[in-house]
């Protein structure tokens, strides 16, 4: 049947658990019965001999045997069901036990959860229902409750207690650190905002002027201030982006302007701009000019903390050489709180707000004269003096101690330590105890150091000391804390483990969470004293192996004998006493190997490359792989996938080997490609079930040159324009190589035919282009033998034939054999007859040297015609010398290229007279009346003639062919008296008065000239 009973897990080595009665109705021997445990105690627990542990199990079940003593023994059995109650002997146990780190942005809102702590409590019910507390009572979700800035903390370190429910409770503390992340949430901020700088005229450019400054204190980038102009003359000053230093960029001229003013903007990393600009005021000082002189460079004035507003702390003086000078003073540096303020027209400083030294004990301020348009400057030390306004603070809130009651007289049991940020005698601080239960206990005044002064009673338990920290100020300021000193019972045995040590053999395969042994400590204390924990404190490489309190073994990770095959753990049973004492023991742990490895290929794709037309048989490559078992399971044999005609396999060695000779083209041709993919398998030996691996084999055939490289066609034609521009392309050849590599790369080069330079192949891609000048009339075409290389080793080669024929094109114009011809003809010559011929020639051919003649110019009248075909020029109108003499012909020779050229020359055709017009006298008879009596040889009229004819056939001569009477004679002239052609007639002699006139016929043309004498 079941009997079922419950005990306590910390009842004590040798308690009673339950009576167990059998009965046998026979007697004697056959009737005197013995009890043993059958089954279910591989605990061991219940001889009763070891301490229970309802973490390890919460119930066991224990088969109970009663045997008679007969000869032939017979049995009964009876179940005794165990239930192990829990009492509170675990302490929580935090998930990280050794801390947490926590980063958060400085900018989370708050209630922003930080993290979710964990903490674990073997105990059941309220002894392992966890409680966690920051302080106060907070839940295990740990956040934030107001706005953080990184900026005031970065860092937070708490202290987070978890805490059982059970009685009396047991607790476990985690240190959580908090690190806030940087946010760009500063702007830049100028210290000061203003600037007063001064620079004497006509300094050179890139004279130092002032330096401002910004600061932020975001982290990195964020915090990384560089410096611009935004307002003022930035044709004549600068800022330095990253130093704030402002120099000049040309010389100043004071005459040109006295001062000039410049707004700064500073912008960090993160493109914030600081909120107010530095205002920089540049007085250009002349030479002559004074700048206000302080009394002294530095002033040195004490204040004593926490001071009333506007108390005067000291004042500053300064002067000028120049007259009707107002010094104006202003605080420029060193006071970037505004704790102080100065009287602009006085120089007198005096507090702005609440001076705490502990904030900051000195200052040292920049305070600027200003006199007009230049300034001057002093140094300010301000030291702050001390208050005793600080109370001394326990750096620890609260604190207990566990003592053992034997501890001597004079034992330090505490070291307490508290802080005064005061200076002087009021931060020094003396310790003391407000309350001394039994006056048991003495602290150092200085040291704070807690020692024992007289036994301690076991049986009190504890004892609440309270310490009181007081500072040496006046008036004296204290604080105090409790501490809980807690008594334990002396710890006079150590551990003692039941082996010297320990050597046990398990399978690599064993699940995680196995148990596989159970070191056992013995301990004859009582109490915590004789409580062990086991824990493993080296060997234990990766964390393998876990130990439970009870000293049980397991397997915390997955193990690897390949990895590692043997451990020594070096195991420690520690007692639970104020001093604790504690034994180690070895346990070595030796892992049995499985066959959990399968092999492993060094490479999961294998790419050969195998040299086409060897011989079968030949080496291709190698296979390799790898199994980390051991013996059998680690042995390793290679196959292929599936039968393989072309190539073998070593099954040992994983040596691959052709079995035939192979051409790389020919596989192309067949295949289209000369690569074989093959799988090939590795198997290890390991029982039941062998372990595999495969992978992919590429052998790829490696081309040798065999081929000569083969041009598309053996003669390519093209043609040209003799006009094409350099570069023009021509024609491309092409030549393949079924090889491979550079066996089956191809160079071009032009080896016969173009020995002028005219063409250029590029040896890479076979084009072929121009790279000189044409002419059709000097080379027509032109025949290129072109060859194509191959890149092997030892090269082949072939060729083709390139044929270009030169296009003609007009590129010439007609040329005549010169420039002018000069020809002479009769005027009388007649209409139709041939005048001349002129004959053009043109280099180009067909259409484009096929000429036509024409007369362009100065044929206004078309006096001649020309033969369009033969250039032959006929008289088209009578010719009149006289009317004109000379002929000018523009004679054009004209091509019928496409555009069409032409060229002219000129014809000069001189007309020869012809005596065919006879000498004219003006019209009309003339009369001349003269004096009688006039001298003989006076000239009495002039009478001239004309004839359009040249030369002698218009050379006049004058006769007096008749005469009534005969008076008069005829002469010739100087021509500068009369025109040429002119002549006079004289007188011949006087005194002829028979008539009144005289009739005169002149030979030339016949004219009559009748004289009259005058009465």
């Amino acid at each position: 049947g079941h009997l079922p009973v419950n005990i306590s897990e910390e009842v004590p080595l040798g308690s009673y658990v339950r009576g167990l009665s059998a009965t046998d109705r026979d007697s004697g021997l056959n009737a005197n019965l013995k009890y043993s445990i059958v089954s279910g105690n591989e605990l061991g627990w219940f001889r009763i001999s070891d301490g229970l542990d309802r973490e390890t199990a919460s119930q066991v079940v224990l088969n109970i045997s009663a045997r008679d003593q007969g000869v032939q023994p017979k049995f009964s059995y009876a179940q005794l069901v165990v239930t192990i109650l829990d009492v509170n002997d675990n302490r929580p146990r935090f998930s990280q036990p050794e801390g947490y780190q926590v980063s958060l942005a400085e900018n989370s809102p708050s209630g922003t959860e930080l993290l979710v702590l964990s903490a674990t409590d073997g105990d059941l019910g309220d002894n392992g229902t966890v409680r966690f507390s920051l302080q106060e009572a907070e839940p295990a979700l740990l956040s934030t409750v107001s706005q953080l800035d990184r900026e005031e903390q970065a860092h937070f370190s708490l202290q987070v207690l978890a805490t059982d429910l059970g009685s009396p409770p047991l607790s476990s503390i985690a240190r959580v650190n908090v690190s806030l992340l940087d946010v760009n949430d500063n702007s830049p901020v100028f210290y000061p905002v203003q600037y007063f700088a001064h620079i004497q005229e006509n300094e050179p450019a890139g004279t130092y002027v002032t330096t401002v400054s910004a600061t932020d204190p975001d982290l990195g980038p964020n915090g990384t201030v560089k410096y611009s102009i935004s307002a003022g003359d930035t044709s004549r000053f600068q800022v330095h982006g990253q130093t704030g230093v402002i120099t000049t960029k040309i010389a100043l001229d004071r005459e040109e302007k006295t001062a000039y003013q410049l707004q700064i903007v500073a912008t960090d990393g993160g493109h914030l701009q600081s909120q107010n600009q530095a205002i920089v005021t540049i007085t250009v000082l002349d030479t002559q000019d004074n700048p206000p002189v302080f009394s002294q460079g530095t002033y040195s004035f004490v204040v004593f903390e926490n001071v009333a507003l506007g108390y005067h702390v000291g004042t500053v003086f300064a002067s000028t050489m120049d007259l009707n000078t107002n010094i104006s003073y202003l605080i420029t540096t060193g006071d970037q709180r505004g704790v102080f303020a100065i009287n602009r027209v006085t120089g007198q400083i005096t507090t702005a707000s609440v001076i705490d030294r502990e904030e900051q004990a000195f200052y040292q301020l920049k305070v600027v004269a200003s006199g007009g348009a230049i300034t001057g400057d002093a140094m300010v030390n301000i030291t702050v003096k001390d208050l005793n306004d600080n109370s001394p603070h326990f750096i620890h809130a609260v604190e207990s101690v566990n003592v053992v009651e034997n501890w001597k007289a004079g034992h330090t049991i505490f070291q307490a330590k508290a802080l005064d940020p005061d200076e002087g005698v009021n931060g020094v601080v003396l310790y003391s105890l407000k309350q001394n239960p039994k006056g048991l206990f003495s602290i150092g005044e200085q040291t704070g150091a807690i020692s024992l002064i007289g036994p301690l009673d076991i049986n009190a338990g504890s004892y609440q000391v309270e310490i009181l920290a007081s500072d040496m100020g006046v008036p004296q300021l204290s604080s105090n804390f409790i501490l809980t000193v807690s008594v334990h019972d002396v710890n006079d045995n150590p551990p003692v483990f039941d082996q010297l040590s320990y050597e046990i053999t398990i399978l690599e395969s064993e699940p995680v969470n196995s148990r596989f042994f159970k070191v056992q400590a013995s301990d004859k204390d009582s109490g915590v004293n004789g409580e062990i924990a086991y824990s493993i404190i080296e060997g234990n490489t990766g964390d393998a192996f876990g130990i439970f309190p009870d000293g049980q073994l397991y397997i915390k990770s997955e193990l690897d004998r390949e990895l590692q095959e043997r451990y020594v753990l070096l195991v420690v049973a520690s007692d639970r006493a104020v001093e604790p004492l504690n034994a180690t023991v070895n346990v070595t742990v030796i892992l049995e190997d499985v066959n959990d490895n399968r092999p492993l290929f060094n490479s999961t794709n294998y790419v050969f490359y195998f040299e086409e037309e060897q011989r079968g048989g030949s080496y291709v490559g190698k296979i390799n792989a790898v199994d980390k078992d051991f013996g059998p399971n680690g042995e390793v044999r290679y196959s292929f996938e599936h039968m393989q005609p072309d190539f073998e396999l070593n099954t040992v060695t994983g040596e691959i080997r052709s079995t035939h000779q192979f051409d790389r083209e020919a596989l192309m041709r067949q295949r289209g490609a000369a690569v074989f993919s093959l799988t090939v398998i590795a198997t290890d030996q390991g029982l039941p079930k062998p372990l595999k691996d495969q992978a992919t084999v590429q052998i790829y055939m490696k081309d040798i040159n065999d081929n000569a490289p083969k041009f598309l066609k053996d003669l390519y034609q093209a043609t040209i324009s003799e006009l094409a521009a350099n570069l023009t392309q021509v024609l491309r050849v092409s030549a393949s190589d079924v090889d491979e590599g550079v066996n089956g790369l191809i160079h071009y080069s032009v080896i016969k035919g173009n020995e002028e330079k005219q063409f250029a192949i590029d040896s890479s891609t076979g084009q072929v282009t121009l790279v000189g000048k044409l002419d059709h009339e000097a080379t027509a075409s032109y025949s290129l033998v072109i060859q194509a290389v191959d890149a092997g080793a030892v090269s082949l080669s072939s060729t083709c034939m390139l044929s270009i024929d030169v296009l003609d094109e007009n590129d010439n114009s007609p040329s005549f054999p010169k420039s002018t011809l000069l020809v002479d003809v009769l005027e009388n010559m007649r209409v139709g007859e041939l005048v001349s011929s002129v004959t053009a020639t043109d280099s180009d051919s067909g259409d484009n040297a096929d000429l036509h003649y024409s007369i362009t110019g100065t044929n206004n009248h078309g006096t001649f015609s020309i033969s369009p075909n033969t250039g032959s020029i006929f008289l088209a109108k009578k010719l009149d010398f006289e009317t004109q003499s000379l002929y000018k012909l523009n004679i054009t020779a004209k091509d019928q290229g496409r555009p069409p050229r032409s060229s002219t020359m000129s014809v000069v055709i001189h007309v020869r007279d012809f005596n065919d017009n006879p000498p004219n006298f003006p019209p009309g008879d003339i009369f001349k009346s003269i004096v009688e009596n006039v001298p003989v040889g006076s000239p009495v009229i002039s009478v001239t003639a004309h004839d359009p004819d040249a030369d002698i056939n218009g050379q006049l001569t004058y006769a007096i062919i008749q005469q009534m009477p005969r008076a008069l004679c005829i002469q010739a002239l100087p021509p500068a008296i009369l025109p040429p052609g002119s002549y006079v007639l004289v007188l011949s002699h006087q005194g002829y008065c028979g008539g009144l006139g005289f009739f005169f016929l002149v030979s030339a043309d016949v004219v009559f000239l009748v004289l009259t004498r005058q009465l």
